[in-house]
């Protein structure tokens, strides 16, 4: 069994450095053992669309993600210096909108995500888990936004 392990690094919020996430976290997975394939592309897709919302949305000048990672499971936090106002939700996105679907990529691939927001950062976070006897029980997260 791995014991837990943490990383953390901080990005230029520039379109360039979003293939940049993408390879650091790769790094760390490929050297994990037992992350199943599917898991790894999982968590890659989702810190893409995590780390492309950052500039999209002009939430800072730059991000950071955190890895926390377990025997059979990663958990990701994607924060910037967006204020509260700026939560990350899930938008209708009409067939021809040219965004708005990266949350609902990572709702799709992972067991679960939501917003972080305190008085300082903002970003989301996701967790995925492959667990040999299936996935640990996750409730969906709402959150009532005043």
């Amino acid at each position: 069994m791995t014991a837990q392990r943490h990383f953390r690094r901080t990005f230029d919020a520039v379109p360039a450095n979003v293939a940049e996430a993408r390879a650091w976290l790769t790094s760390i997975l490929d050297v994990l053992p037992d992350v199943p394939d599917g898991m790894a592309e999982a968590a890659v897709l989702a810190v893409s669309e995590a780390a492309t919302n950052v500039f999209a949305h002009d939430a800072g000048p730059t991000f950071t993600l955190d890895v926390t990672t377990g025997p059979w499971w990663i958990y990701v936090q994607c924060e910037d210096s967006g204020a509260a106002d700026t939560m990350p939700h899930i938008v209708d996105a009409s067939p021809t909108a040219e965004g708005g679907r990266g949350l609902r990529l990572i709702q799709a691939v992972t067991n679960l995500w939501g917003p972080l927001i305190d008085v300082d950062r903002c970003g989301i976070f996701f967790y995925l888990d492959w667990h040999p006897h299936g996935p640990l029980p996750t409730r969906p997260l709402h959150l009532t936004v005043p």
